[in-house]
């Protein structure tokens, strides 16, 4: 599984919720944090968009991956 998230506020709840991401990443090796978008981040958001705009209207996880195969 693969979510993208954007935290867009520097407020102390924001900051927070950043801080307690990293530290997981710390426990956990299959927790990525990106702080700026890298090329391999750049490619996989426009493979989600390309599929995106394949099908708006949004299909069952499992059968994209199949057609992607």
């Amino acid at each position: 599984m693969i979510y993208t998230i954007q935290i867009k506020d520097n407020s102390k709840k924001a900051k927070s919720i950043i801080n307690m991401l990293k530290a997981l990443k710390d426990d956990y090796n299959f927790i990525e944090i990106s702080e700026n978008i890298n090329s391999k981040l750049d490619a996989e958001l426009e493979k989600r968009y390309k599929l995106f705009l394949k099908d708006s209207e949004g299909k069952d996880w499992n059968t994209l991956k199949k057609e992607l195969k």
